[in-house]
């Protein structure tokens, strides 16, 4: 059931990528579908099929191109950083997950290393999905945690739907009420995208599980990142 499960989330996750990222670039959204939309989709199925390389890291036969305004607002958590040739990792969490966060923050600070034994300049973007008890500081406390390289962004309402949206993350939230906002839960995708210095998702791979995939990636791999 597992394997079916990772399967289908290439297909949908990639579907969101080519629905959501091309909405209102009439132009760029004929050229993408028509150049690669067939091959992204046969993927998938392969993907799918194959359940062995379901769960592997996908690396995307053509970059998913982000909107200008989400680009933008990755460049704001990194105000410092070489624009040229900064790659990015984007995961999304909140501040008290126990488990899962502290683990994907811990392989993110792993891989920032690994890439720059490569001469990979690199950097890592953690997402609130919980702004309601996410506050900036507490956000810049807890990403200090794991190195000077990993920021934050923090949205609220409408801005941060739109954000999870351009990378199609989905969260629930259990037991959130008027009467309880603190002791609630929430579940979220442990996707992180790898970004380019061009504003385009190369690499999903899962935070918790693919880390030591991605950093052989970075060594074996290194053209992908010229």
């Amino acid at each position: 059931m597992h394997e079916l499960v990772s399967g289908w989330w290439v297909f949908e996750t990639l579907h969101r990528f080519f629905v959501l990222n091309l909405k209102g670039d009439a132009k760029l959204k004929k050229m993408f579908f028509h150049e690669s939309s067939v091959f992204a989709v046969i993927t998938a199925v392969l993907l799918f099929m194959q359940t062995g390389l379901a769960a592997a890291p996908l690396v995307l036969p053509r970059p998913v191109p982000l909107q200008a305004e989400t680009i933008a607002h990755l460049k704001q958590a990194h105000v410092n950083a070489n624009e040229s040739d900064q790659w990015q990792l984007v995961v999304f969490g909140f501040t008290r997950c126990k488990d899962i966060c502290p683990t994907s923050l811990g392989n993110l600070h792993m891989l920032i290393q690994a890439a720059s034994a490569e001469n990979i300049q690199l950097n890592g973007t953690f997402v609130s999905i919980d702004p309601d008890r996410d506050s900036a500081a507490a956000l810049s406390s807890y990403t200090e945690r794991f190195g000077s390289d990993i920021s934050y962004l923090r949205f609220e309402g409408e801005q941060l739907e739109q954000f999870k949206n351009a990378f199609g993350v989905e969260v629930a939230f259990y037991t959130k009420s008027a009467g309880n906002m603190e002791n609630y839960q929430v579940d979220h995708s442990t996707t992180a995208f790898l970004i380019d210095p061009e504003g385009r998702i190369k690499v999903m791979f899962d935070a918790v599980k693919d880390a030591a995939d991605i950093a052989s990636l970075f060594k074996k791999n290194r053209g992908l990142f010229l």
